[in-house]
């Protein structure tokens, strides 16, 4: 049988090693959360007046080009969460998943 404590300690290595991990692909995206929730505003509204996707991220090069955001890192970097096309940018990379920690670390009590 399993001590609380072996648990517990199996526990926070499985949160230090997703937080290490969604760490590393946040990292790879060259913009911050307001300029995603902007991208894919423009992605999601340009999609809509052109009546759907064309398989290609030609709207999240335009917003890239207009915002002064390096194409080929922006691709890279939406591509780590789901995004090559345009559809799939506005399907797959959620702000909350690039951003946020997997989970919080435990407060640890001051003493």
């Amino acid at each position: 049988m399993t001590s609380q404590d072996e648990k517990a300690l199996r526990k926070q290595l499985k949160d230090d090693y997703l937080r290490a991990e969604q760490a590393a692909s946040a990292a790879l995206m060259p913009i911050d959360r307001d300029q995603l929730e902007s991208l894919l505003d423009h992605v999601d509204a340009a999609l809509e007046a052109a009546g759907g996707c064309d398989n290609t991220p030609r709207y999240t090069e335009e917003w890239a080009e207009q915002h002064g955001v390096d194409v080929d890192r922006l691709h890279e970097g939406v591509r780590e969460f789901g995004g090559g096309c345009d559809c799939e940018v506005v399907a797959n990379v959620d702000p909350e998943v690039v951003f946020d920690p997997v989970r919080q670390p435990p407060e640890t009590p001051h003493g």
